[in-house]
């Protein structure tokens, strides 16, 4: 079952040196469920991930694999207490980077909810910053399965 949604997504980041920053934003996107699992994707609008299409696969209680293809490609895996090696691609190179899942918590249903993540992200395992995610996730008003 495939709904479309309206998707809120609150990200601060907190760099090792510098301010941190909340970016914010809402988009029309799809949730799917399929057994114990369930997908969101979204395609970006503005800046320069305009265009990226992002997919969040939560497929474990306490795992979110975040797959983003177009100009800038990667998959990164969340997971709480363990850190993985991802890969990232922009248009100037690609490189890898380490996730470690501090926290990760899911109330989504088909109709809706919040999925909220914390973790860090290094470099040569150097803490480059702390991130906290939030999204959460409505029925688009008039919602019918697309798929």
């Amino acid at each position: 079952m495939k709904k479309k949604v309206v998707i809120n997504i609150s990200d601060k980041q907190s760099p090792d040196v510098g301010e941190p920053e909340t970016l914010e934003m809402n988009i029309f996107g799809t949730l799917s469920f399929s057994q114990d699992a369930y997908t969101l994707e979204y395609t970006e609008l503005d800046g320069e991930l305009a265009g990226c299409t992002t997919s969040l696969c939560v497929d474990d209680p306490g795992r979110v694999i975040m797959r983003r293809s177009g100009s800038y490609n990667s998959e990164l895996t969340i997971e709480r207490n363990k850190r993985h090696n991802c890969h990232y691609d922009t248009p100037y190179g690609g490189f890898l980077m380490g996730i470690f899942g501090k926290a990760v918590h899911s109330s989504m249903t088909p109709r809706g909810g919040t999925l909220k993540m914390r973790y860090t992200v290094d470099f040569n395992s150097e803490l480059a910053a702390e991130n906290e995610m939030t999204i959460t996730v409505k029925e688009y008003k008039n919602n019918v399965d697309i798929g």
